[in-house]
């Protein structure tokens, strides 16, 4: 259950900001009843009846940070809940052992979404809408009680909504959840260290009940997508933590330099979005960087091209949350600005043609030079699975994870 902490302690986090200025409004809460499809890597989809078919409960708290664009937690619990647990789902690890998963707890899982409302993004106007349609890209993590296993997971889906009141709504949500070979475990031919995914996809249908009135007004003009944008540039170092080694001996074994860039916007003043690009060992090498593969020939990582994440943040700015102006354009004088963010993406290994899917957390601190430029500094952690060291470092399937931190310095232009 270690995996799911970091998703809990930012949802905690987001939660306690509640109380405070402009970040209260349009919370809502959703609960509902969903069935999962399992896809393990190698085996046929047309048998996921009865072998992949799981059934559970959902609960999520979701807020829009603009009509646009909003951010929502869920909790899913499947394969246990009485009236709605499944004693033939073979494809549930331990596999071919029917009942045993439900007998042991199912499995949970714990989401963080980016939702885009597609509704508001192409409108001319805000207007509260009866019919709603978001889409969101995912990143959390999958715990599997039947095997004591967990995974970290990726996702896409799509979410519509029908308003059947000023605060009651209808919801349905299908999406298609990629995780490591952890939430199956070692068992399944095919699924170990360093090779293929696993997925499930999962639908869910329930209501919707929103907390606090919606600042979106019928006939209200829409501001332009194209303002608050801004870009990002840095050179950084990164301390690769694989499993099993010892941080002590970080220097110089695990130490790389990169460069980064980024492009983002501020949906509202107290969040943003941005995509990041980093390129590491390429430009600058380190040659006794051991902990990144192959291990055998250090120096060969670098000749190779080294290793790139790509990476999508979503980013709460703590200083406009907690602190909101009367102006909504003030916020961008402010000299100080303090962020908190959460990642995922992937991280890929030229040299041996090897990737794995990545979650993170870091803390940004910025400085405004002037009407446009800021210096900023980044600290995060980002977690992946085995496949991003295949295997280099002995680690069995869903043993543990392979993690680094990322330090960076750079400059950031507001367009």
């Amino acid at each position: 259950m270690k995996r799911v902490k970091p998703i809990l302690l930012l949802s905690a986090c987001v939660l306690s900001m509640a109380v405070h200025g402009q970040i209260r409004n349009d919370w809502y809460v959703q609960a509902g009843l969903d069935m999962t499809l399992q896809n393990p890597y190698g085996y046929n989809f047309s048998n996921v009846f009865p072998n992949g078919k799981s059934f559970g409960v959902d609960v999520a708290v979701g807020k829009w940070f603009a009509p646009e664009v909003g951010g929502r937690v869920k909790l899913n619990w499947e394969n246990k809940v009485p009236l709605l647990a499944n004693g033939h789902a073979n494809w549930l690890a331990p596999f071919y052992q029917p009942g045993v998963n439900r007998d042991k707890g199912g499995y949970v899982a714990a989401y963080a979404d980016l939702t885009v409302s597609l509704k508001q993004l192409l409108s001319a106007r805000h207007v509260e809408p009866k019919w709603n349609v978001a889409v969101y890209p995912r990143m959390g993590v999958v715990y599997n009680f039947g095997i004591s296993k967990g995974a970290p997971l990726l996702g896409a889906g799509v979410m519509p909504t029908y308003r059947l009141s000023d605060r009651l709504r209808l919801y349905g949500d299908v999406a298609y959840n990629m995780c490591a070979s952890g939430f199956v475990g070692k068992e399944v031919e095919g699924t170990g260290t360093g090779s293929n995914s696993n997925g499930f996809l999962d639908m869910n249908l329930g209501v919707q009940f929103d907390i606090s009135p919606s600042r979106v007004q019928e006939g209200a003009t829409k501001a332009s997508f194209w303002d608050d944008w801004f870009v990002q540039a840095a050179l950084d170092m990164s301390l690769m933590n694989p499993y099993g080694c010892n941080f002590s001996e970080v220097f110089p074994k695990g130490k790389t330099y990169g460069i980064d860039i980024a492009v983002g916007k501020h949906f509202a003043p107290e969040f943003a979005v941005r995509a990041r690009l980093n390129w590491e060992n390429g430009l600058v090498a380190n040659s006794h960087v051991e902990w990144v593969p192959p291990v055998a020939n250090p120096a060969s990582n670098h000749d190779g091209g080294g290793f790139a994440v790509v990476s999508l943040d979503a980013v709460l700015d703590l200083t406009n949350a907690f602190w909101p102006l009367a102006s909504s354009d003030q916020w961008k004088q402010r000299t100080w600005h303090t962020g908190l963010y959460a990642r995922a993406g992937l991280i890929r290994q030229f040299e041996i043609g090897s990737g794995s899917p990545l979650l993170g957390l870091g803390l940004e601190e910025s400085y405004r030079l002037d009407d446009r430029l800021s210096l900023y500094a980044d600290l995060g952690y980002q977690v992946t699975t085995s496949e991003s060291s295949a295997g280099s470092t002995g680690m069995d399937v869903g043993e543990g994870s392979n993690g680094f931190f990322s330090l960076e310095m750079g400059v950031k232009v507001d367009l």
